[in-house]
């Protein structure tokens, strides 16, 4: 893998995680259907399940998530849309950027990386 293509962080997968978005500045878009697919400590992978457009590369959009088995973990995080491409069977895939993750949101993306908690 090239320089260009090689990531700062590794990404973990998250087995489609269900969750909804919401673009920041338009709560009256109502929220949308989405799954996590992947994550790392600098973003997410997302399939977004509900209306997609261009538009959304550059806008903040805020991601909630249940997590595990018993969905007892809830992740809410908040970033910027970098890229969009076409995903399985009509949805789009996007690539989120986290732009201000707290040290408490940090802390929690870093221990799970390092206990390799599984979506």
């Amino acid at each position: 893998m090239d320089d260009k293509h090689r990531r700062r962080f590794p990404r973990v997968s998250a087995d489609s995680w269900p969750g909804k978005y919401v673009v920041e500045d338009d709560p009256s878009s109502g929220w949308h259907e989405c799954s996590l697919i992947d994550l790392s400590l600098l973003g997410m992978g997302l399939e977004l399940l509900g209306p997609s457009s261009p538009e959304l590369i550059g806008r903040r959009i805020l991601v909630h998530v249940d997590v595990g088995e018993g969905k007892s973990i809830a992740l809410r995080l908040a970033g910027v849309v970098r890229n969009l491409h076409p995903g399985p069977s009509g949805s789009t895939r996007a690539g989120i950027e986290f732009t201000d993750l707290s040290e408490g949101e940090r802390s929690v993306l870093t221990m799970m990386e390092h206990l390799k908690i599984r979506w």
